[in-house]
């Protein structure tokens, strides 16, 4: 009868660890899904100001003083949120008095949903890379004519992780400066709180999840030559 009872004990105990696993695993999918909502926003809206402006949005809009003053998320809001876009000064910085009232009105696409915490801080987790021969130069435009490698196979947009960064600010991955290794916890890098590799957006306006990709093919996907 003892033995039966820590049969059937082992059993219960196996059924709920098992229960609790694949309750686990279905948030995790669903936060994986979610995230390719988020990209998929994302690339509708650059997809939507290239098809406006003949090219994609520069990384930054620079200031009186040439430095960077003025995000390519900011630009976006026009197709994402017009209504904080409007809201918006380009005459001051990013964090004017006016601007950085807008800080709480952040597009949900900005914040991967397995982050909660850069959620909860207003921070982005989508960047570009900018750097000579990407797609982002800096405050120069690219159109897709410009892209000679094959636009399925050129990075537009990347994750990131505890990078700090307000999704207002002009900050984002430098190609001089990021490891090509993915979350590397030494670097600035492309990097994720999956169960699987970062998520990205094409040139073409896909979708991918960033496997198999080692750090010199991934060097590569960034430049558009």
């Amino acid at each position: 009868m003892q033995i039966r009872r820590f049969i059937f004990v082992g059993i219960v105990i196996a059924l709920l660890a098992a229960l609790v696993a694949l309750s686990k695993k279905q948030a995790e999918i669903a936060r994986d899904t979610s995230c390719q909502g988020t990209l998929t926003c994302i690339a509708i809206a650059m997809q939507d100001y290239h098809e406006r402006y003949g090219h994609f949005p520069p990384a930054f809009l620079a200031g009186k003083d040439g430095k960077p003053a003025h995000s390519w998320r900011i630009l976006l809001l026009e197709f994402l949120d017009s209504q904080t876009f409007e809201s918006y000064r380009f005459d001051e910085p990013w964090d004017g008095a006016n601007n950085k009232k807008l800080v709480d009105k952040m597009p949900t696409c900005y914040a991967c949903p397995a982050d909660p915490e850069s959620k909860a801080n207003r921070q982005t987790n989508y960047f570009v890379v900018v750097g000579p021969d990407t797609a982002f130069p800096g405050f120069d435009t690219v159109k897709l004519d410009d892209i000679k490698r094959p636009h399925a196979k050129t990075l537009l947009v990347v994750e990131a992780v505890h990078q700090g960064v307000s999704w207002m600010e002009p900050k984002d991955l430098s190609f001089a400066k990021m490891s090509f290794k993915f979350n590397d916890p030494t670097q600035p890098s492309i990097s994720s709180n999956h169960r699987r590799e970062p998520g990205a957006v094409m040139a073409d306006g896909s979708k991918v999840w960033l496997a198999g990709i080692n750090p010199d093919r991934l060097r590569t996907m960034l430049l558009i030559k």
